[in-house]
């Protein structure tokens, strides 16, 4: 996919899904020459209408993430905390957009562009990834759009709570297959548990988290954990589970049976932001309406 093509698809998903990519530039005004060393970022300048000059390893945002959709023409810079500084100087960016993470290198990259360092590691992922929007636009002179994306954000998360409400008493289990006797489950701090509590809904695991919001368990000791339901986070590099769901071990573990799980599609990645939040709480709410109470 090509800019072009990313313009016109844009144009068509904004008039079905309520949440167009695109906002109005200013007539006449260059367009702005973006490198983004983070995924998340990556999603939401996409998500504000800015296809970046460059990303770092951009064929992992592509593996990782459903939407939106990143062009093919978008140039790759290096590794997420190893930028090719050549590359970056050949791009001519007019801004780069980097997390703390990024900062050890922060006089070789002010030496190329002016930085916009963004926060992607919160208690509050979606508060702070209001916040980095409302940073974004508010760097693209365009605040309003910010404004307009949380908006309608909101307000498909409400459509998604209101379709939940029958399931508010039944625990959930955010799991991540790691293979047959591994798995993450997805707690505080993580972005789906986020959801979870802005949905009303009650995260299952107790389980101490990392930064990130995860923690390694095993099969059994899941199942060990009570009633609930699982809901699966499938992702590369095995978005297709089934012969982890089919095993022999979870055949004859009763959580883990195929009527008490579900699967959310691939694409929805643990560092992701807004878009894949409410993605995540509409593939979740539709998941419960077709599966019901534990």
């Amino acid at each position: 996919m090509n800019r072009r093509q990313f313009l016109q698809l844009a144009l068509a998903l904004s008039a079905s899904s309520g949440l167009s990519p695109l906002c109005s530039l200013a007539a006449g005004a260059p367009a702005p020459r973006w490198v983004v060393l983070d995924w998340g970022l990556t999603e939401m300048a996409l998500a504000l209408g800015v296809v970046p000059v460059g990303v770092a390893a951009p064929q992992w945002y592509r593996r990782l993430y459903s939407a939106p959709a990143l062009p093919a023409d978008v140039a790759d810079v290096g590794l997420l905390f190893q930028p090719n500084f050549e590359t970056l100087r050949e791009l001519r960016p007019t801004l780069l957009l980097v997390t703390p993470g990024h900062l050890m290198a922060k006089a070789q990259l002010e030496q190329i562009a002016p930085l916009l360092v963004l926060n992607t590691y919160s208690s509050s992922p979606l508060e702070q990834a209001q916040a980095n929007l409302r940073q974004m636009a508010g760097a693209l002179g365009q605040p309003e759009r910010a404004e307009q994306i949380i908006a309608t954000v909101n307000a498909r998360m409400e459509k998604a709570r209101l379709a939940v409400q029958p399931y508010t008493d039944t625990p959930l289990y955010l799991a991540h297959p790691l293979e047959i006797l591994h798995l993450y489950l997805f707690g505080k701090g993580s972005l789906f548990d986020d959801v979870l509590t802005r949905l009303g809904l009650k995260n299952a695991s107790q389980l101490a988290t990392s930064a990130q919001g995860l923690a390694m368990t095993s099969v059994d000791q899941l199942a060990a954990g009570g009633r609930g339901r699982v809901v699966l986070l499938p992702s590369y590099p095995q978005p297709d589970i089934s012969d982890i769901t089919g095993s022999a071990l979870w055949r004859s573990l009763p959580l883990l049976q195929p009527e008490n799980c579900i699967t959310l599609p691939d694409g929805l990645p643990q560092n992701g932001a807004l878009i894949t939040a409410v993605r995540f709480a509409e593939s979740l709410a539709l998941g419960l309406q077709r599966r019901g109470r534990a």
